[in-house]
């Protein structure tokens, strides 16, 4: 799911430490950098809030 990032988005994400990265996934492999299922992650890894434009939420993200 794609969404956009602005100013309320990234107050929330601090104030509450949302999480949606695929770093902060339970099927994320940190030795590959790859997910556990297969699926391409390259949209979902390292994102700085800060500089990003737009999201792109993992339908598999579980929280470690």
């Amino acid at each position: 799911m794609k969404t956009l990032v602005d100013a309320l988005l990234r107050t929330e994400a601090e104030r509450y430490q949302l999480r949606f990265t695929c770093e902060d996934c339970a099927h994320f492999v940190p030795e590959a950098r790859a997910c556990a299922h297969g699926y391409p992650n390259e949209a979902h890894r390292g994102i700085r809030l800060e500089q990003a434009a737009h999201l792109e939420f993992c339908k598999e993200f579980e929280l470690v």
